[in-house]
């Protein structure tokens, strides 16, 4: 398990990355399975992605889909903290790979 700063600084290394480009799902999911550790089960690093995921929102970050027009971003899903959790973790449960999880939704800070 990670240390409270290590945890921050995956936090924070997101939070960048999202103030730079749109971020899809991958890059926040292994960030996850770092913070869940090495020999985490996939429902483990499913519950760290949720908290990186709730984090990140609490530091403003939209969680919506991509528009299909250029130069027009990450649509957000307008839902609450907790329906956007819900909406997230409901669909991990639909994928059976984690590959697959860049059908779920971005991340932006703008």
């Amino acid at each position: 398990m990670l240390t409270d700063a290590e945890y921050r600084a995956e936090l924070d290394y997101l939070i960048r990355y999202t103030e730079m480009s749109p971020v899809y799902f991958t890059p926040l999911w292994d960030a996850a399975e770092t913070v869940a550790g090495q020999s985490a089960s996939e429902a483990e690093v499913q519950e760290a992605a949720l908290r990186l995921i709730g984090d990140m929102m609490d530091h403003g970050i939209k969680v919506g889909h991509m528009s299909p027009k250029d130069g027009e971003g990450v649509i957000p899903w307008g839902l609450s903290r907790s329906e956007t959790l819900e909406r997230i973790h409901s669909e991990m449960q639909a994928y059976e790979d984690p590959l697959e999880y860049v059908n779920i939704c971005w991340f932006s800070a703008t």
